[in-house]
C-alpha cells in the first residue's frame, strides 16, 4: 500500500510538474504534452485533457520553428477526438521513431474503434516495427496485446517479469540511454547515437532517472559504474 501510494504521489507530482513547465513557463517538451493528455484521459476527465491538448496547441503555435512540438499538437488533437487520420498526420511529423511508434499506435487503436481492422492492424503492424527497432519490448508487448484485439497475432513471445525499480526495472531503450549519458555524452549526443529526438531521450531519462531513485547525471554515472563493476572484475577463482 505504501509502495502503490508513493506512486501516485509520483504521478500527481509529474503532472504538476510537467504542466507548470510547459505551459506556465512556455517549455517546448512534445513529449511531456502528450504524456499529460494521455492521463487525463487515461483518469476519465476529458474536460481537463481537452484543455491540455489547446493548451498545447497555443503552445506550438508560440514554436513555429519546432517540428515535434506541432505534431504533438496534432498528436493531442488526435486523442481527443479519436481521429486516426489526424493521429496519422502526427506520426509522419515527427522526426523521432518513438514518438511516431506511439501516434501509430494510438492511430491504430483509434482506427479499431472504428471497426476498420484493416488500417488498424496496419499502423499496429507500423508501431510495433519502429518499438522493435528501437528494443522497446513495453511497447511491443502492448501493441501485440492491441493486435490481438483486432484478431491478429503474432510470433509469441516470452514476457519476462520486469522489477518497478532499480536497474532491472530499466526498459532496453532506457538502459542504453543510461549508460551513454552516464559515459558524460550530452542529450543530442545521446539522440545523434541512438536516432531519436533530443525531446525524447530526455523524456527516457526522466523515467531512468525515477526508477533509479537518482537526480542528477553524476549518480547515475557513479550507479552505472557500480553496475559495470561485477561484470569487469569477471568470475572469481581460487
Amino acid at each position: 500500500m505504501r509502495i502503490e501510494m508513493n506512486r501516485h504521489a509520483y504521478v500527481h507530482d509529474l503532472e504538476q510538474h510537467l504542466q507548470l513547465s510547459l505551459f506556465g513557463n512556455g517549455v517546448a517538451d512534445p513529449d511531456g504534452a502528450v504524456l499529460l493528455v494521455r492521463g487525463a484521459l487515461a483518469g476519465g476527465d476529458q474536460a481537463r485533457a481537452a484543455s491540455l491538448a489547446e493548451a498545447t496547441q497555443r503552445l506550438a503555435a508560440d514554436t513555429p520553428d519546432d517540428q515535434d512540438m506541432a505534431a504533438a499538437a496534432d498528436h493531442a488533437r488526435g486523442l481527443i477526438e479519436q481521429d486516426p487520420l489526424i493521429l496519422e498526420r502526427a506520426a509522419g511529423r515527427y522526426s523521432g521513431d518513438f514518438a511516431r511508434a506511439c501516434a501509430l499506435e494510438d492511430a491504430g487503436n483509434a482506427w479499431a474503434e472504428q471497426d476498420n481492422q484493416y488500417h488498424a492492424e496496419e499502423r499496429l503492424r507500423q508501431a510495433h516495427a519502429l518499438y522493435e527497432r528501437l528494443g522497446e519490448t513495453d511497447g511491443m508487448a502492448r501493441v501485440r496485446s492491441c493486435l490481438r484485439a483486432v484478431g491478429t497475432r503474432l510470433r509469441h513471445w516470452r514476457h519476462a517479469g520486469r522489477p518497478a525499480f532499480g536497474w532491472g526495472s530499466l526498459t532496453d531503450t532506457e538502459r542504453r540511454i543510461a549508460d551513454l549519458v552516464a559515459q558524460g555524452l550530452s542529450n543530442r549526443d545521446v539522440a545523434n547515437q541512438v536516432f531519436l529526438s533530443t525531446h525524447t531521450v530526455a523524456f527516457h531519462l526522466r523515467h531512468v532517472f525515477w526508477k533509479l531513485g537518482v537526480s542528477s547525471r553524476v549518480q547515475l554515472a557513479r550507479l552505472a559504474a557500480e553496475q559495470a563493476a561485477p561484470s569487469a572484475a569477471g568470475p572469481h577463482r581460487d
